[in-house]
């Protein structure tokens, strides 16, 4: 019985390791585009995140140049509340207009993540919590407006 369960997982881990898996963003590590100025305007923190990640593709050289204004919005929101009407569960949202101008043609688009969670007791690990989320979301944020432009014709 032992002897089957180290085949199954020897089997297991080989048909993992070999699946060929690699991220859908990990084609976007070479860009043909750069960015000339970046405004941002809404929640300082989904920006700073932004800014700090967008800032590596201003040094790049192409022929594809954007001008980027980005405009992010984050909202809490409850969405259950006990019987004495305290908020059990939140819902996060984060809302970006993204607004790019190349060869003087502006484009729009807006993007949106959302995460639910609970309502934590300790206000601390509550607070640590939601920016960990707002962190994450501004990632994959990011990730679309990376792969967004590049695509971009």
């Amino acid at each position: 019985m032992k002897m089957l369960r180290i085949l199954f997982i020897i089997i297991l881990l080989t048909s993992l390791l070999g699946c060929g898996y690699t991220s859908i963003y990990k084609q976007n590590k070479n860009n043909n585009f750069s960015i000339t100025s970046l405004e941002f305007t809404g929640d300082k923190t989904i920006n700073n995140t932004l800014n700090r990640k967008l800032n590596k593709y201003t040094k790049n050289k192409s022929d594809k140049n954007f001008k980027v204004k980005i405009n992010s919005k984050y909202s809490k929101t409850p969405i259950a509340k006990d019987q004495t009407g305290t908020a059990t569960d939140f819902k996060l949202v984060v809302n970006l207009d993204l607004e790019f101008l190349i060869q003087n043609k502006s484009n729009k688009i807006s993007m949106t993540e959302t995460f639910n969670i609970k309502n934590d007791n300790d206000n601390f690990q509550q607070s640590k919590y939601e920016k960990e989320i707002k962190n994450n979301l501004s990632n994959f944020l990011f990730d679309k407006i990376i792969s967004y432009l590049s695509s971009f014709e």
